[in-house]
């Protein structure tokens, strides 16, 4: 018998979730808003009527009436500023301003009501509390207000790396983007390749930023790092809008290194973005609107690399009635480059034309079943395309002269990269007062992908050339004719398709024991499977618990205790298993071709056969978190983690039929003027791979792969309050392990999908050790200063960071203390190992400063922005990669970072 396809088994199970089940608190892409109202003696006041408001708020005021303790609740409310009026027959009733409710928070707000003196209402203008007392968690949110006012770049995926132990996309020590979930209201938009971000939106659509990660709840799943969940803007009942623009050019950049292969080159750069909404009825149907177009032209010493990138964004509110809401937007982008990979060495008709249009879609309702329950659905996901063309076509092939490194004709290959992504997300929450001991808020959800990858790869024509690499007689010829020739590869490339396919499911609660104790129990099940062009190849079914307790310590809502468990599982990857399919890949042949025309065989490399292990696991992290959040002052909080993460059953390759043989000898480096081996001293044992060209790769969960996290997260922020505010942090941390800490690495595994790392054991040789993104003291200090009476903003964003390590990697080996030349009778190529203990090398420290003042006039309801950004204030000039390999350019830098930089730019609010 047929089984049914996961996606519609998904899609049957959520229909019966949703009709059968009879939820509280805030969503991914909403808030909630809690508290108790007393009266003078502090006693509980049932029956009072609360009252909220907001222009965040579709549909109007909303009503609640309290309990028989006096509580309130209003679970899953747009973000935004609020405002909160308390009545009571009998007593003189309190109206609260300046209500912020975050995302993915729950803000509780007691109010006490004074026996009836005089008819006003009483008006309080008074913050919300800071610290979350409910969740066991620790989160980051980055509100519009606060993206809009610190310098920063313009690529919103960047945003991520402003929040306290993030750096370079790496969450907590974890592996890259490829470790974290990138999601636009709610819904996953990452690449189903290799877990990257794949949709660029307009950074200006954005409301408001969380960043999950530490105790999440079990609604979140599909990542090892850190869940960047990003809320779209929405309309309101008065027509609002912005236009921005930033400018920067050659003549605004300084240079911050001699050698000119190495200095960031901006030709020109400006960023254009209008976006208005307003209603089309009044708290019934709201829209936005948004346009971007961003020019980037930049060199790198050698053509210039043009960057294109429109994009438009659109966007409906809908009211239908008084208890279910709705949300459609589309956007649509493309990143649009020529030149790209231009350099000194690589003319403008060798580089890659990048051409990348896409779609992004989200539908999102509301349903208020009951007073105490709620349904939320949502569907999401992309269909684009990533082309890198040759730029000369693919009638013409590439070529590189080997004497000269210079290319030339064309560019040496192309790749093109086909995406779909489907998601349906599907949750019912309810809460149940007075049960089980307690107060609790159930939340039981479902979430369905499928996604698609097409990846291919190959060379214009079919072959490149290596021109001038070696120098013999031309057998073509009759005469002894020394010539040089050169090396044709032929065939080689790719075409992989996979399908991904994912049902999830969880169960979480939020208990309340007394005022004071909230526990978090969750549980969440992720099905996985991969199919290729052959069917069914991948399957498996995590299971991943999460625990976490929180105390309020002082009973006053303004300190919390919090302690939290919880396994979180990778998403699935299309890189995971498409190497198994077999037809996909191709022969690559090596020929030697002289300027007679004679071509004769230099070897051919077939492609390499891959098998899944039939108990392959799925990918993890556990993580242990000890917390204590404290409101030091109203609008200032003081926030501490303890944090340790342990990763587990690890994904990569390995030989499944080797035979290998032990040598035992000595890590030896090269003399960079002669050559010659000389021995480090260190002796250790390599493996000679007989029979490489004939051996399976088994896709498994190896063992002794490592990869451990310990920090200490120390946070302070400050609210916009009396014209300033603030976010600081501070971390020290240790990353390290076996296995990497970046998204792509064949020198030491990573986090998407088999690579070369453990081909053979020798690549464990002094592997253990300081990962990549291991800076073990980070400092970020950001802020705003507001002069009104000028009309001047005054902001910063300071960075410090310990440097990334490296480590020296050799192709050495001699099997005597003394010998000079090494030892050649591997069977494989020896390839590169770590010469030395892994991240035994770091990179000079980041310690960069970015400012901006803005003079904003308003008039007539409008403002008018004139902004001033400087870059790297300082003109740090620091090496942020370096060449590995052994020899006379090692630690020698292949990057460096932006030099000072200035951009002007001009916004008008209205």
């Amino acid at each position: 018998m047929k089984k049914p396809a996961l996606h519609w088994l998904g899609l049957a199970l959520l229909v019966c979730l949703v009709a059968t089940s009879p939820v509280f608190g805030q969503g991914k892409n909403t808030s909630a808003l809690t508290g108790r109202v007393t009266g003078e003696d502090g006693g509980a006041l049932p029956g009072a009527t609360v009252e909220i408001e907001s222009p965040s708020l579709l549909g109007g005021v909303r009503t609640a009436i309290t309990n028989d303790d006096g509580r309130y609740r209003f679970p899953e409310i747009s973000p935004g500023p609020y405002t909160v009026t308390v009545s009571l027959d009998g007593f003189q009733s309190v109206r609260r301003e300046g209500v912020v409710l975050s995302l993915g928070k729950t803000t509780d707000i007691g109010i006490s009501l004074s026996i009836q003196k005089l008819e006003e209402t009483l008006v309080v203008v008074a913050e919300a509390p800071t610290v979350d007392t409910v969740s066991s968690g620790t989160s980051t949110n980055l509100p519009s207000a606060y993206l809009e006012n610190i310098p920063a770049g313009r690529f919103q995926p960047d945003v991520l790396n402003l929040a306290p132990a993030i750096n370079n996309d790496s969450a907590y020590g974890g592996g890259g983007s490829s470790a974290n979930s990138y999601q636009l209201d709610g819904v996953d938009v990452s690449d189903p390749d290799g877990g990257t971000p794949w949709a660029f939106v307009n950074f200006n659509i954005v409301q408001e930023t969380e960043l999950v990660g530490l105790g999440a709840p079990a609604e979140y799943g599909s990542f090892t790092g850190v869940v960047f969940n990003s809320i779209t803007k929405s309309g309101g009942n008065d027509v609002k809008g912005s236009f921005e623009a930033y400018y920067t050019d050659e003549s605004l950049t300084e240079s911050n290194s001699d050698d000119p292969d190495l200095q960031s080159g901006t030709e020109k750069f400006y960023d254009a973005s209008l976006q208005f909404g307003g209603p089309f009825i009044k708290n019934k149907l709201w829209y936005f609107l948004s346009a971007q177009y961003l020019a980037d032209d930049s060199t790198s010493g050698g053509p210039i690399r043009t960057e294109r990138d429109p994009r438009a964004f659109g966007k409906l509110s809908f009211q239908a009635n008084e208890k279910t809401s709705s949300d459609l937007w589309v956007e649509w982008d493309r990143f649009d480059v020529t030149g790209r990979g231009g350099d000194l060495s690589t003319p403008l008709e060798a580089t890659v034309t990048e051409d990348a249009p896409e779609i992004v879609w989200n539908l999102s309702t509301r349903t208020v079943l009951s007073p105490e329950t709620i349904l939320s659905l949502a569907y999401g996901g992309f269909d684009g395309y990533f082309y890198l063309d040759p730029a000369s076509g693919y009638d013409t092939p590439g070529r590189i002269d080997a004497l000269t490194g210079i290319a030339s004709d064309n560019a040496t290959s192309f790749f093109l990269a086909d995406r779909d992504r489907n998601q349906l997300n599907g949750s019912i929450s309810h809460h149940a007062a007075d049960f089980l001991k307690g107060d609790h808020d159930f939340k039981f959800g479902m979430e369905i992908e499928r996604s698609t990858v097409r990846n291919r790869y190959g060379y214009p024509t079919g072959v490149w050339f290596y021109d001038n690499y070696g120098y013999e007689d031309d057998p073509g010829t009759d005469a002894y004719d020394p010539t040089y020739y050169s090396l044709a590869y032929q065939g080689g490339g790719y075409d992989i398709n996979s399908t991904n396919e994912r049902l999830s499911a969880f169960a979480q609660d939020t208990w309340r024991i007394g005022s004071r104790v909230t526990i978090n129990p969750g549980v969440r099940i992720d099905l996985n499977r991969g199919s290729v062009t052959g069917g069914e190849v991948f399957s498996t079914n995590p299971i991943a618990p999460r625990l976490g307790v929180a105390w309020d310590v002082q009973g006053n809502g303004r300190s919390t205790f919090k302690m939290h468990y919880g396994r979180y599982y990778e998403a699935i990857f299309g890189a995971y298993f498409y190497q198994v399919d077999p037809n996909s890949f191709n022969t690559l042949d090596i020929l030697r071709v002289f300027p007679s025309g004679y071509r004769d065989s230099a070897g051919s490399s077939p492609p390499t056969r891959y098998a899944i292990d039939d108990n392959l696991k799925h990918p993890y992290v556990d993580q242990f978190l000890i917390g204590y959040d404290r409101e030091l002052w109203p609008g200032v909080a003081l926030s501490t983690s303890l944090v340790y993460r342990e990763n587990g059953d690890f994904l990569e390759s390995v030989s499944r039929d080797g035979v290998f043989v032990p040598i035992n000898g000595f890590i030896a480096t090269r003399d960079p003027e002669t050559g010659q081996a000389r021995s480090t001293g260190q002796a250790t044992t390599l493996f000679n791979y007989l029979n490489a060209g004939d051996d399976t790769l088994l896709i498994t969960n190896p063992s002794g792969l490592e990869r451990k996290y310990k920090g200490v997260i120390v946070s302070l922020t400050r609210r916009m309050k009396n014209n300033w505010q603030m976010f600081a942090s501070y971390v020290y941390s240790k990353a390290e392990g076996n296995v990497d800490n970046v998204s792509f690495s064949s020198q030491g595994g990573g986090n998407a999908g088999p690579s070369g790392f453990l081909d053979t054991p020798n690549s464990l040789v002094n592997a253990y050790g300081p990962l990549t993104n291991d800076n073990t003291h980070q400092v970020k200090l950001q802020g705003t200063y507001a002069i009104p009476k000028w009309n001047l903003s005054l902001s910063g964003n300071y960075t410090f960071l310990t440097g990334n390590t490296f480590t020296r990697r050799v192709n050495c080996f001699v099997l005597r203390e003394t010998d000079t030349r090494c030892f050649n009778g591997f069977e494989q190529t020896l390839g590169r190992y770590y010469g030395e203990q892994r991240g035994s090398q770091r990179l000079p420290d980041r310690n960069e400063i970015d400012l901006r003042a803005e003079w904003g006039p308003k008039f007539a309801g409008s403002k008018v922005g004139i902004i001033f950004d400087v870059f790297n204030v300082t003109n740090q000039g620091r090496a942020t990669a370096v060449e590995s390999r052994d020899g006379s350019n090692f630690g020698t830098a292949t990057e460096f970072n932006a030099p000072r930089q200035y951009r002007i730019g001009f916004r008008y609010t209205f």
